[in-house]
């Protein structure tokens, strides 16, 4: 199977999308002042550790794919690919990975989103052979969030999320806002797709939710902590680092 993650710079969130005279404009400028300046080396940091998680919790071989368009120092195994951006909006650039040029067709691809922490077996995940499978939101409302998928890469998902966007992408932006949960949402509607709470419960985790950043324990049966908003897993060493004894798990699955 395939697995795979992007990295793109400018933040995810957008107010008024991109604009080539002043780049991305952050809509969470509170979270964005709040981390402060990023260090250049950060991406292939955390690149190559969700590789490594990968690779140590993989229970079937895998081939690993990073679709960006910068220049990261990644380990040899990680094959890198480009990707063109038919939205500069969000996190809808993303959305290439079910398209034929994208050239993930023919196999069950997982992507992963490079701020989660796997600290646990990945069979369950890696198991699953469907047209799309997602976490839900960690809310009541069951809508699929995207930063742990897993698809099918054919004919069929490329209908389903990448065609209706590319006919239209102002369109698609302007419903989304940015959001990949919302177009997601939108385009399995009525369709056979899953999720991670019914497929493999308990897998996946919110360090946030589920009081990781409180208790220091990760939750039984979990596979995957999902580090979603602030802070990031790089914060949570940190802390580690400083003597927080809560945080001295990440250490020992992330780097």
């Amino acid at each position: 199977m395939y697995v795979i993650c992007f990295y793109w710079q400018g933040d995810r969130w957008q107010e008024k999308g991109y604009k080539p005279e002043i780049g991305h404009v952050n809509h969470l400028q509170y979270h964005i002042n709040r981390a402060g300046q990023i260090d250049p080396i950060l991406p292939s940091r955390y690149v190559n550790n969700l590789y490594y998680g990968v690779d140590r919790f993989a229970h079937r071989p895998f081939k690993f794919i990073c679709f960006t368009n910068e220049t990261l120092d990644l380990d040899k195994n990680i094959e890198v690919r480009p990707f063109p951006f038919i939205s500069k909006d969000g996190v809808l650039p993303r959305m290439y990975m079910f398209s034929r040029e994208a050239g993930l067709f023919g196999h069950q691809v997982l992507c992963l989103d490079i701020d989660i922490v796997i600290v646990n077996s990945l069979a369950k995940l890696m198991d699953y052979k469907g047209l799309f499978c997602s976490r839900s939101n960690f809310g009541d409302d069951r809508i699929p969030d995207g930063d742990i998928m897993s698809f099918r890469a054919d004919e069929e998902s490329e209908n389903v999320f990448w065609n209706p966007l590319i006919e239209d992408v102002p369109a698609a932006e302007a419903f989304a806002k940015g959001r990949e949960r919302f177009w997601l949402w939108k385009c399995v509607q009525n369709r056979d797709w899953a999720l991670w709470d019914d497929i493999a419960p308990d897998s996946v985790v919110s360090y946030k939710k589920h009081k990781v950043y409180r208790t220091g324990r990760i939750p039984k049966g979990a596979s995957i902590v999902s580090c979603h908003g602030v802070p990031r897993p790089h914060e949570i060493v940190e802390k580690a680092e400083r003597g927080d004894r809560v945080s001295k798990w990440i250490t020992k699955y992330w780097a």
